[in-house]
């Protein structure tokens, strides 16, 4: 693949595993990578009161019979205004994990996806001299990208973080942090030279640390 400059033209190539970059698999593990990122993300912590919990009298109502109304004994009942909640939402945990193998497969699918529709690109490193969100602007608009980008790069300095805060098309990520959600979510999935090193080294030790520990 070409990596490209600031100014839109080719300085280089890099080689793409095709480990990474043409994987096969379930698509069906692109989705379960998605829902528990989703899941994951809940805070969860809707919650209701019950009729035991809300403030109110003990007393009965009214009496029992002879008023030509339905019986009750508590104010606090759902029925009544200001009373309890049937089966309403408590805090509660909604994630739950994918085995670190499905994770990897479903990135790679996700990476695979991306690259069979031309939206992974590679660029030369640069650094940001300022904080100011239009020199970042001005220096990714250089590469020629349309739509949202999701930027890999290997750490995300202070000046990078503060220029990209405000800006809702462009999300900045380690690359060894890149996940199938963030991936899929964004139209372009552009790393730079040192990110996709980054990338990579870390996806070829994790097969070595696997079998150094079995």
């Amino acid at each position: 693949m070409d990596v490209l400059t600031p100014a839109g033209e080719t300085k280089g190539m890099v080689e793409l595993p095709g480990s990474v970059f043409a994987a096969k698999g379930r698509e069906s593990l692109l989705w379960e990578a998605v829902r528990a990122y989703l899941a994951n993300q809940r805070q969860g912590n809707a919650s209701t009161k019950t009729r035991g919990e809300v403030s109110g009298t003990g007393r009965k109502p009214y009496r029992q019979k002879h008023t030509g109304r339905a019986r009750h004994g508590s104010r606090r009942t759902p029925i009544f205004r200001g009373g309890g909640v049937n089966f309403g939402p408590k805090p509660r945990d909604y994630g739950f994990k994918v085995p670190k193998k499905r994770r990897q497969q479903a990135l790679n699918l996700a990476l695979t996806a991306k690259h069979g529709e031309g939206a992974v690109k590679v660029i030369e490193d640069f650094e940001l001299k300022t904080h100011k969100t239009k020199d970042l602007v001005e220096t990714i608009d250089g590469f020629g990208f349309e739509g949202s980008i999701l930027l890999l790069v290997p750490e995300a300095s202070e000046n990078l973080k503060r220029a990209s805060g405000n800006l809702g098309w462009l999300t900045v990520l380690p690359a060894r942090q890149v996940h199938a959600y963030a991936v899929l979510s964004h139209d372009n999935v552009v790393f730079t030279e040192t990110g996709l090193q980054r990338f990579l080294g870390k996806r070829a030790a994790e097969p070595a640390a696997a079998e150094a520990a079995g």
